[in-house]
């Protein structure tokens, strides 16, 4: 359903193939508010090493993780959160008709960021340079490639080639280092690994590991294990998931989120994580990790309609740090 697209493609001095690349791209993420891409620019070496400090970090004893803990509630939106703590059900229905039920999400994360531009981490007593260092490394191609994914859609809409960029300079992005643990199979009647949502920024980098793959459905038939996978609502609004294709570690799913919704009329589309369906119960699930890039706008920037083909707003514009704290706090209610 999902079609991969080569980034490199953005890159070429023939700008009549790189516009038409940014087409292709806009074509894409207008159909389901994904798209999954390759030759990205974040190093493959440098998403084998952040995954690698991940695991490290949440290895570390349940005591070292909490002491570096997020708040209980919203803000500041950084640090260790075990399960529970967020509450991704309460912003399931967004902006949706179709409803969906409340499940307590069975996952744990870690939230680390940039504050005027200084890397912020946790300290945990068992963390040791190599985990700073390689996030903030992985943290800048990151960085690096949303740019130039945001000039490749400015481009692909029409816009000026900088349209994008220049509401992200202040780098208020995030980095979500996210631990699904072992689980019984019995435990999802009533909870999921991530409930359905839409992010709340403009662009998602997500990064997944090769345990069930992204989208693929996984049957170990000499265990009888099956594996919890990420699904996307389609068609929007319609309360369906489908599985949304993957091809592996290197490869980076970006999806619309709903700042960039507001500001061009991509869909920013729901999606979770929930598992594949089997009649028996009772099998142990794997545990599974991902790493997610939240691009935020600048928190001055104003959340309006930069198309003209766009309906303009009725009433008081919000700027994107209004806009963030407005989704973020319900998810900590």
């Amino acid at each position: 359903m999902f079609e991969q697209l080569d980034f490199s493609r953005f890159h070429n001095k023939n700008t009549h193939e790189r516009d038409q690349f940014c087409r292709e791209l806009i074509s894409e993420l207008s159909k389901s508010g994904w798209v999954r891409l390759v030759n990205h620019g974040v190093p493959p070496e440098s998403i084998d090493r952040a995954f690698e400090m991940s695991r490290e970090f949440f290895e570390l004893p349940l005591d070292q993780k909490l002491k570096s803990p997020h708040p209980p509630t919203a803000h500041p939106h950084r640090g260790f959160s075990p399960v529970g703590l967020e509450n991704i059900s309460s912003v399931s229905n967004y902006r949706s008709s179709a409803i969906q039920p409340l499940l307590r999400d069975m996952k744990v994360y870690l939230l680390i960021g940039y504050i005027s531009t200084v890397f912020q981490y946790l300290a945990s007593p068992g963390l040791h340079d190599g985990f700073r260092d390689t996030m903030n490394s992985f943290f800048t191609f990151c960085y690096e490639a949303e740019l130039m994914i945001l000039d490749a859609i400015s481009i692909g809409l029409g816009l000026p080639i900088h349209s994008l960029r220049e509401l992200h300079g202040a780098q208020t992005n995030e980095l979500r280092l996210t631990h699904y643990p072992e689980v019984d199979r019995a435990d999802f009647a009533n909870a999921t690994r991530i409930a359905a949502h839409t992010d709340f920024g403009t662009i998602t980098l997500l990064f997944q590991d090769n345990v069930g793959g992204l989208g693929k459905r996984y049957y170990l038939p000499n265990v009888g294990i099956e594996l919890t996978f990420k699904e996307m609502e389609q068609p929007p609004g319609s309360g369906v998931f489908v599985p949304a294709d993957n091809a592996g570690l290197h490869e980076c799913i970006v999806n619309v989120g709903d700042c960039l919704q507001i500001w061009t009329g991509l869909h920013s589309a729901r999606h979770r994580v929930h598992l594949a369906k089997r009649e028996s119960q009772g099998d142990m699930v794997p545990e599974r990790f991902s790493i997610a890039y939240f691009a935020k706008p600048d928190r001055a920037a104003l959340l309006r309609p930069l198309l003209d083909s766009l309906d303009k707003p009725t009433q008081k514009l919000l700027t994107a740090n209004e806009f963030q704290h407005m989704r973020i706090e319900g998810t900590y209610a």
